[in-house]
């Protein structure tokens, strides 16, 4: 595989973000390379011209052939650092404004530890209790449970569990409620505490009957109480408002930025595809360097050879770049073209779709279908989806077309947000409307599949009084 194509490759797998990044240091490394105004999204509705950009025709050849030579004093523009790099907005960033010393500083967000120790600190200034409260703190779960026992930690710090324990039920008091439970019974009484909940049937419940609760057994737990079925869905909705797992909030996970790569649109009643070129701007071999490029003398064999390769380096990488963007606008079009249905009427009109289709209508391999897709994001007016969403395994009906999966379990989600929840759907009975009203052949266990996969609960644990 030649280094054209390796990077051709690596070129079309990168999100706009990663392509930002990559041009950015592409342009840092080499200094033929420079920014061409921007003009507007290309039109890719006719044939790859096979010529090169205007600033390469013959360019390359004549390099290739060593008809190029340099001028004598090429070393002058190498010194000249406003050519030989990435050029921002012209703007850059200076420590002193004015005289004034400007300190910028990103913002840090608060660990669950941090927002603990510091109401640890304003609750007491005794520096044992201090210090257990800490190895407490330290001790605590992704969910804010206590992992460890009193027993333990008074016998690592020779103290009486008692001491502990009012330290602990000091800690209990801190926000988030329900912090440094050693079980779900007793996080939620401390939330039942902290939000002043104090009914004796709901407490009953959370300290009894958190089992029966579970599993929706509401009639043994009315029975239990001596209350209505109704009342136990009342306390149920109560419960069923605390938090489980206080300290969810400060699990910090890394943000994930989406830039589209591709826009559809509807323009004069016709769907458009427009490659996001935001990422990418237009590149060209930088003029002043060309006219480097015409006289070779004073200049060594090996100098020669280090310029000679920065050009046809460049090249390579503003064909390939222009390769990722036509293969993508392609792609992406064809995809479109295919769920036409989609665009115009929704997820439940989603068709099934293979990669080798794709590849097929192209004439090009299913590998490179999966590369562009790949980490790849369309902005639609129903949305923002990454393109491999819209390939989708088919099920059978009995009519004209078969049916996504995807749509399928949209119909499915639909059905039973529509549901009386006092008489919710059984999977059979989803089986039942879906042969219906859909001519779609589908097993009960695939539909309990794909509500799981939606993580939406079953019949019984969906009922309501």
């Amino acid at each position: 595989m030649t280094p054209q194509m390796q990077q051709s490759i690596q070129l079309l797998q990168l999100s706009t973000l990663e392509l930002t990044e990559l041009l950015q240091e592409e342009m840092a490394e080499n200094p033929m390379l420079e920014e061409e105004e921007f003009t507007g999204p290309p039109d890719f509705s006719t044939e790859e011209p096979e010529t090169l950009p205007e600033d390469l025709n013959g360019t390359a050849g004549d390099l290739e052939l060593g008809h190029i030579e340099l001028d004598q004093n090429w070393t002058e523009y190498f010194s000249d650092s406003s050519d030989l790099g990435f050029v921002g907005n012209g703007t850059s960033y200076s420590p002193e404004v004015e005289g004034e010393e400007t300190n910028v500083q990103m913002a840090q967000e608060e660990t669950l530890k941090e927002h603990l120790l510091w109401q640890l600190g304003i609750s007491t200034n005794n520096e044992l209790e201090y210090q257990i409260g800490e190895y407490l703190i330290d001790h605590l779960d992704e969910d804010g449970r206590l992992t460890v026992t009193v027993e333990e930690v008074a016998e690592t710090f020779n103290q009486s569990p008692e001491m502990v324990e009012s330290i602990l039920k000091t800690i209990q008091g801190f926000d988030p409620p329900g912090i440094a439970a050693r079980d779900l019974r007793e996080c939620l009484e401390i939330q039942c505490r902290n939000l002043e909940i104090d009914d004796e049937e709901i407490l009953t419940v959370i300290r009894e009957h958190l089992d029966l609760l579970e599993r929706r057994r509401y009639r043994e737990i009315a029975r239990a109480l001596g209350v209505t079925e109704k009342q136990v869905q009342d306390i149920a909705d109560v419960i069923g408002s605390l938090d489980p797992h206080p300290a969810r909030q400060y699990r910090h996970e890394t943000i994930e930025y989406i830039t589209p790569d591709v826009f559809v649109e509807k323009v004069d009643g016709e769907w458009q595809v427009r490659v996001n070129d935001e990422g990418s701007p237009p590149l060209r071999i930088s003029r002043k360097y060309r006219e480097m490029l015409q006289n070779r003398d004073g200049i060594t064999e090996e100098e020669y050879e280090y310029i000679r390769k920065k050009f046809q380096s460049a090249i390579w990488l503003i064909r390939n770049i222009e390769q990722r963007r036509r293969t993508l606008y392609r792609v992406t079009k064809a995809i479109m073209d295919k769920q036409t249905g989609f665009l115009e009427e929704g997820v439940t009109s989603l068709r099934p779709l293979k990669l080798r289709d794709i590849a097929d209508e192209l004439g090009i391999h299913e590998a490179t279908v999966c590369r562009v897709v790949n980490k790849k994001y369309v902005q639609t007016p129903r949305g923002l989806f990454e393109l491999k969403y819209f390939f989708s395994t088919g099920l059978d009906t009995t009519g004209s077309e078969d049916m996504s999966a995807k749509s399928v379990m949209e119909i499915i989600r639909t059905l039973i947000e529509e549901e009386d929840p006092r008489k919710p759907l059984s999977d059979q009975k989803i089986t039942e409307i879906l042969h219906r009203d859909y001519n779609l052949t589908i097993a009960r266990r695939t539909v309990a599949k794909y509500r799981e996969k939606m993580d939406i609960l079953p019949t019984s644990k969906r009922k309501r009084i």
